[in-house]
């Protein structure tokens, strides 16, 4: 099994954002799923293959060695949704004790909340996004990643991110279930 520092972690996310790689993107460009690149940023790399790790460090240049990369960037007419399971645009729910994220779709290139890269399409089939909601309307897989650590209590924590997502709306007087410009944010 192959560890790497939460600092490493980081740096590839990081490294990724500035190539303008979408986590879909990276992961096709690696030949892995998008939940694998998200739960490796988030540190967890257990899903990971020590072959797709060395791939994912060349084509983000952070070897020696370097590698061209097609950048996707989205389409402007389609709506997009960070990956980033921590992020405040994605609200967490409890169903069957499955931990889901209600993801909040945004316009442009960046999540207005943590400047994380919008997924535009699904992360699992690839089909643009055009409807809200937790699971893609096509192949039904989720679109957010669960990546809390396992040890984490999971209905104390839906409820207490619940809590705390509602007071940051209060203040800052916006709804979950618009979908807004980063201008507006």
């Amino acid at each position: 099994m192959t560890t790497l520092s939460p600092e490493i972690c980081k740096q590839i996310a990081q490294a990724r954002r500035e190539k303008g790689l979408t986590q879909t993107a990276l992961a096709a460009e690696v030949g892995c799923k998008q939940s694998a690149i998200s739960m490796l940023e988030a540190g967890q790399v257990s899903k990971l293959s020590k072959e797709n790790i060395e791939k994912i460090a060349v084509v983000l240049g952070l070897t020696l060695q370097t590698s061209v990369t097609k950048v996707l960037s989205p389409a402007e007419t389609h709506h997009g949704f960070c990956p980033n399971a921590l992020c405040p645009s994605n609200t967490p729910y409890l169903v069957q004790d499955q931990l889901i994220f209600h993801p909040r779709l945004q316009r442009n290139k960046h999540c207005a909340y943590c400047a994380e890269l919008l997924e535009t399409c699904c992360p699992n089939c690839a089909t643009p996004n055009h409807t809200e909601g937790a699971y893609c309307s096509f192949c039904g897989e989720a679109r957010v990643t669960n990546t809390l650590p396992p040890e984490i209590k999971t209905s104390a924590w839906v409820v207490e991110r619940r809590r705390e997502l509602m007071e940051l709306r209060q203040l800052t007087g916006t709804s979950h279930s618009a979908v807004r410009d980063d201008a507006e944010a």
